[in-house]
């Protein structure tokens, strides 16, 4: 009973001292002196905002029916193509899959892909992923623009 108390009196003392340590301020001794500008005649510009790395800026610019295939290709595709279309350990390259050596080179090709999957490497006809033929020509127009270099990576801005 004894050996109880004495070990609650101690764990209490504990978190006394870890909130205490919590709430008590750094020393602002050691932070380093706020840079001060030097005398001149010319206004120092404020600091540029930090750019945002999870939530970069639009590179490019595409009518809706690219825009909504951009997006098509986010929800069916990038699972296993990964998401700007470079491969993943699931998928291949459809950048390089659509390049003048790749095997899908022509839209023909690639449309039939589309229509009949690959069983053999284990992927589905887009029927069976839920992805709609009307999303077809702007898979292959904004894949091919990313495998030409026309269309950089990540999400494009939709023009109204």
């Amino acid at each position: 009973m004894r050996t109880c108390h004495l070990l609650c009196s101690v764990s209490t003392g504990i978190a006394a001292a870890a909130a205490l340590t919590a709430c008590t301020r750094t020393n602002p001794t050691s932070a380093p002196p706020p840079a001060v500008a030097a005398a001149t005649s010319e206004p120092v510009a404020p600091a540029a905002a930090p750019a945002d790395p999870y939530h970069p800026p639009p590179r490019d610019t595409v009518d809706i029916p690219l825009y909504k295939a951009w997006q098509q290709y986010s929800l069916q595709c990038a699972r296993c193509h990964g998401e700007d279309g470079q491969g993943t350990s699931f998928g291949p390259s459809l950048l390089h899959a659509l390049g003048p050596d790749g095997d899908v080179a022509t839209r023909e090709a690639f449309l039939d892909v589309l229509t009949h999957g690959r069983p053999d490497k284990g992927m589905p006809s887009a029927a069976k992923m839920g992805l709609d033929s009307t999303y077809f020509d702007g898979l292959y127009a904004y894949l091919k623009g990313r495998s030409d270099g026309r269309l950089h990576g990540g999400r494009p801005a939709r023009r109204d």
